[in-house]
């Protein structure tokens, strides 16, 4: 069985919105800066991890 990840929008977060067109669950909303991630919706993939542009964006276990 595999680990659940959680992805956190820190605060370095500059709302640039390449995190938003990546995710395919559609889990990141905007709502200021940082974003705002739904973790109903999130499938912990990780591509918003790797797009981000300023590191911003990362995964925890919870």
């Amino acid at each position: 069985m595999g680990v659940d990840l959680k992805v956190v929008v820190t605060s370095r977060c500059q709302g640039c919105g390449a995190c938003l067109l990546t995710c395919p669950e559609h889990a990141i909303r905007p709502h200021g800066e940082p974003l705002l991630v739904l973790d109903d919706l999130c499938t912990g993939c990780g591509e918003c991890v790797e797009i981000c542009p300023v590191d911003a964006i990362e995964e925890i276990t919870p």
